[in-house]
């Protein structure tokens, strides 16, 4: 009774060893080398037939040299190594410790996630070949004191070029809109005293609706400036915006006395 036992383990240990002598081959042709690897441990067992034995345990040191192994290398954003991390290679976890140790793959492409506690998600994509060994995967992975408060986010600050041409516009749009009103008046007393009306009156209705275009005009474009530099402004970090909100631009419109009711544009920065 003892005998039969014994001889079906013994059929079922050259089974398992005749069927991982297969596999390690398969697998190794189909370019898997670490799959092949795991299967070549089973052959190579002292329970196995020596005739396999001897060539798994051969396919093992070779299968081993060509096996690719990647290093991850987390840092701070400071340079300082994190070892407080977890990665994911394409989708399963795989190192919920971080030690720092090589990390053996098949060849191929592969995507790492490295998460870590109070920080974004890092992920990475690598190409590894047959033979790469300890190639060096290096992530950036903010620490908690790094990490970016809510109230320190980078600002917009609103440019002082804006200020400029905002102003300009808005003097040139009211001198257009003076001028305007100021040949419309005129043209109504010429249409009293047609067709018997001066000549000096007829050139002051036109060069008030000329002026009028004209502050029109450059209006608009100091208008569209001011929106362009708006919408294009770049983005500062929070202590550059507060210094400058220390120094925030005015712009006024400057009315001089006189005869001439001249009109210009004071700034101060």
């Amino acid at each position: 009774m003892l005998v039969s036992v014994l001889s079906a383990r013994e059929a079922r240990a050259d089974s398992s060893c005749i069927s991982a002598y297969e596999q390690t081959q398969t697998l190794r042709k189909d370019g898997k080398p670490l799959a092949s690897k795991a299967q070549a441990a089973i052959c190579s067992r002292e329970s196995c037939p020596a005739l396999l034995t001897k060539d798994c345990t051969r396919w093992l040191s070779e299968l081993e040299a060509v096996i690719p192994t990647v290093v991850i290398d987390a840092r701070t954003q400071a340079g300082a190594p994190r070892t407080d991390v977890r990665v994911k290679i394409d989708g399963a976890a795989v190192v919920e410790k971080f030690e720092g140790k090589p990390i053996p793959l098949e060849p191929g492409t592969h995507t790492f996630v490295v998460e870590a506690e109070g920080a974004p998600a890092v992920e990475r994509t690598l190409v590894l070949k047959e033979g790469d060994k300890n190639k060096k995967l290096a992530v950036t992975v903010a620490a908690p004191s790094e990490s970016v408060e809510p109230n320190s986010t980078a600002r917009r600050p609103v440019p002082i070029g804006v200020w400029i041409f905002g102003g300009a516009s808005v003097v040139a749009l009211a001198t257009s809109a003076v001028f305007a009103i100021d040949g419309l008046g005129k043209k109504s007393d010429l249409d009293a005293c047609k067709p018997r009306c001066a000549a000096s009156d007829v050139d002051a209705m036109s060069s008030s609706f000329t002026f009028a275009d004209v502050a029109l005009g450059a209006g608009v474009m100091a208008g569209a400036a001011a929106v362009y530099l708006f919408l294009t402004r770049p983005s500062v970090d929070a202590h550059e915006s507060s210094a400058r909100a220390r120094a925030r631009p005015f712009a006024a419109p400057l009315l001089r006395g006189g005869g001439g009711g001249e009109i210009g544009l004071t700034a101060a920065f």
